[in-house]
């Protein structure tokens, strides 16, 4: 019975790290603050605190106050070079390799002013399941079902298979 409620647990932990490794969605500056040079201290702060993922899409709250947004080189974002964008007039980007991204206002004296970010993606989580030992060390409930071959169901994991590993997660602590 042991042996059950700790592979359950073991299995809701690896359900639950798929979930936090999908790409997500973020608003620059939160859905408060627009990409503006009232706003560049406090854009600096939230950058700080956030951790990107490779796949993550970064998209800018724009309003009738906001400069443009361009994504620019590590040498251009250190001296607010807005005349060679890497890309110009940035209202959303997909962070598609790990590293740093640079971005700065296209109005070179907002940037001077320090409306500029860098956002630096970390590689996506890959978590492997660890290989089952060859022998139980415990009570066996029977033989071991076969691997599945639905290939429709493919490698992917989803939301859903972090919620379902969360479940059996409380399910497994409701056992102990």
């Amino acid at each position: 019975m042991a042996y059950l409620r700790i592979s359950i647990l073991a299995l809701s932990l690896v359900f639950r790290s798929f979930a936090f490794s999908e790409a997500k969605e973020v608003i620059v500056g939160g859905k408060d603050i627009s990409w503006n040079v009232d706003s560049s201290k406090t854009l600096n702060k939230w950058v700080q605190n956030k951790r990107f993922r490779v796949g993550d899409q970064l998209k800018w709250k724009s309003d009738k106050d906001s400069d443009s947004v361009l994504q620019v080189t590590k040498e251009d974002y250190e001296s607010c070079e807005t005349s060679k964008p890497v890309k110009a007039n940035v209202t959303e980007i997909t962070l598609d390799q790990a590293g740093p991204f640079y971005f700065i206002s296209g109005v070179k004296e907002h940037c001077d002013k320090g409306l500029k970010l860098v956002a630096i993606a970390k590689p996506p989580i890959h978590v492997s399941p660890s290989p089952s030992p060859a022998t139980p060390t415990g009570p066996v409930a029977g033989p071991a079902a076969p691997p599945s071959t639905n290939a429709a169901a493919g490698p992917g994991f989803s939301l859903s298979n972090g919620i379902l590993g969360f479940a059996i997660g409380l399910v497994g602590i409701a056992l102990i």
